[in-house]
This record gives C-alpha cells, structure tokens and sequence, in this order.
C-alpha cells in the first residue's frame, strides 16, 4: 500500500512539472516568440541585406582593431560580449573596460585621454554594429519614407529610445539605406550624453562595408559635420581591421575591474 501511494506522488509530481515553454515563460525569455518579433519592414529588409538578424545572433563576441582620428589620434582593439555587451579596449597607454555595471578605466582616465570613457566604451561597437542594434529592446521606429542626402535619394528609418535604455535616451539615429540594396550608407545621429537635453542638431557618418562571416560590417566610416540638411567638413576617419565574429564566448574574466583602475561614472552622478 505505501508503495503505491508513493508511485501516486511521483506521478502526481511529474504531472506538475512546466515544459520548457512554460520555463521560458515564467522567466520572461520565450524563445518560441524572439525568433517572431516583427520589425519595421525597412528595417527587416536592411538586416536581411547586411547577412540577417538570425546570423548576427549566432555570434557571442566580436573583436577588431580600429584606427581612428576621433578624439586623439590613435590605434585600439576593442572586444566586445555581445550578450552581455561588457566591452574591454585597448590602447598603447590604457585598458577600458565595462563589467555589466561599471565603466574602469587603467592605470586612470589621463592615460585614456579627454574624451568621457563612459561615452566612449561603447560609441564604436553602436556604430559599427547598425543595423543589427538598432532591432535591441526599447528602441522606436518611424519610416521617413524617400528622403535626399547629399544629392541622392535614401530610404530613411528614424531611431528614438524608451526612457531609461543606455545613458542616453534621448539621442536620436536616421539611417539611410540605399532604395535598391538596402544597404546603410550614411547615418545621421544626435548626441545628448552631455547636456542630457533632447534636441535634432545631427552629425553624419558615411559608411564602407565588408563581408565578414556572412555579415556585412563596416571597413570604416568617416564622420562629417552636417547643417541643416547640408553634409559638411570631415570631422574624423574611422578604419577597422583584424574583424573577428566568434561564436565562443568570451573569457568573463577579461572584463574584470583591475585593482589599479579609476572607475568613470555617469555624469549625472
């Protein structure tokens, strides 16, 4: 008799048991729906140009070295967790990093030089990851339909943040895709993480691309000013090379604060 009340408690256990959608369900990450989500059709269609959202997602880190004129003039490589978006870069004088919570920066921020590190940690990976972040959580779209730029005709995606998402929300990104390959060729963005005020005062990337693993990413982009509709002078080049997308993960450790790192917090803190 014990015995079978027992069998009657195990199965009555068992029975009770969510499957693994359930599972996915109550913590909030079904991935039964992720591979659903529906963009923009202009947005669907510039990933799918660029190698696809589905590919993108296969990848757990992505490495390059840059040589860039923005800021002082100077050669990095920069690795990034693109799960977890924690990001390490390194310099001839300097190592930068984001753990998931804090932005460090080795032996100290004058080794790094003038710009924030705080903004800087990340400003690359964006720019060079469009148009795959741009289908992140907490992001809003408005099609701008055909639009001119430089003389020629885009078809324009306008980028806006939900309150709280980065530590600048209130920044705003038009990419321009070509109307016939929907490939980016330029990007228009605001920069809000100084004044931390809303405003349409746009600067303008124009990209190069490269296959890399079945993606396309930039072999470079060069910044320009831009005035009321008008593309200006060069601000800064932008050069990658030694592009690496892995599906290893990265070492978490790597990411880890040093003992001798001064920490750069928001500057509303």
């Amino acid at each position: 008799m014990k015995k079978i009340i027992l069998i009657l408690l195990v199965l009555v256990f068992i029975g009770c048991q969510p499957t693994s959608k359930e599972e996915n369900t109550i913590t909030g990450v079904d991935k039964a729906e992720t591979s659903k989500i529906e963009y923009p059709e202009l947005l669907q269609k510039a990933l799918d140009a660029h190698g696809g959202l589905d590919k993108w997602n296969t990848y757990n880190s992505l490495q390059y070295q840059l040589e860039t004129t923005l800021g002082e003039k100077k050669v990095e490589t920069q690795l990034i967790d693109l799960k977890s978006r924690k990001v390490l870069i390194k310099g001839d004088s300097f190592k930068l990093g984001m753990d998931g919570e804090q932005v460090w920066v080795s032996p100290n921020k004058e080794a790094f030089g003038t710009m924030p590190p705080r903004f800087y940690h990340n400003l690359i990976f964006y720019f060079f990851s469009i148009p795959y972040v741009l289908a992140d959580p907490g992001i809003q779209y408005e099609d701008l339909g055909t639009v001119t730029l430089d003389s020629t005709s885009y078809r324009a995606l306008k980028v806006s943040y939900n309150e709280g998402v980065g530590d600048a929300d209130d920044d705003f990104y038009i990419a321009h895709f070509n109307p016939e390959t929907y490939k980016m060729e330029w990007l228009l963005y605001t920069v809000t993480y100084f004044s931390g005020e809303k405003h349409e005062n746009y600067n303008a990337l124009k990209y190069d691309w490269r296959e890399v693993n079945g993606l396309w990413v930039p072999s470079g982009f060069t910044g320009y000013k831009y005035t009321d509709g008008v593309i200006g002078d060069v601000r800064y080049q932008s050069a990658f090379t030694n592009v690496v997308l892995s599906e290893d993960k990265p070492d978490p450790s790597l990411f880890e604060m040093p003992a001798d790192a001064e920490i750069d917090s928001l500057k509303t803190e």
